[in-house]
């Protein structure tokens, strides 16, 4: 009996991939009971799309003053979306902050006026900082290469002017 390789390939491609999908899917996340202080009702949103985000309800108004995403969550492409997911799952008062716990075990805190996050670097801030360093290494290459593309210059009075630093 003879068997195909694109068939073989194709059954051993299913037994790798087939349990990651079929046994990744979590439940639902526990509720959060909200949290009431100084008239105003602390909750944390408990879906995907929102996931990470507290918000501050005037409670005589019914107003929102604000809505803070406390974290973000990294998503990884190759695996299983849900199971990535990190809810929140408790919120307390402490003092002047909000304390929110999530699924990782992480506790933010939170001003309960403006909803800031205390001791967080903002998700943006390193990026700029990869940024900054990736263009200024790019800058000096770039120095680098116009240099070396002058010292092996054929004329003579541009490999003396790169040597001295000026142009005439």
């Amino acid at each position: 009996m003879c068997v195909h390789p694109a068939i073989v390939i194709a059954l051993i491609t299913m037994v790798l991939i087939w349990p990651v999908s079929a046994f990744a899917k979590r439940g639902a996340p526990k509720p959060v009971s909200p949290v009431v202080w100084e008239g105003v009702e602390y909750r944390a949103q408990l879906d995907a799309e929102h996931m990470g985000h507290v918000q501050a309800i005037d409670i005589n108004s019914g107003r929102k003053l604000w809505e803070t995403k406390v974290y973000h969550v990294w998503i990884m492409p190759l695996l299983e979306t849900d199971v990535q997911w990190i809810f929140i799952t408790n919120l307390q008062v402490h003092g002047r902050q909000l304390l929110v716990r999530n699924e990782a075990g992480k506790v933010y805190k939170l001003d309960l006026k403006t909803g800031r996050v205390d001791g967080v670097t903002p998700f943006w801030f390193p990026w700029i900082c990869v940024g900054t360093v990736l263009l200024f290494t790019a800058f000096l290459i770039g120095k680098r290469i116009l240099l070396s593309q002058q010292m092996n210059s054929s004329d003579p009075k541009d490999v003396a002017n790169t040597k001295i630093g000026c142009k005439h």
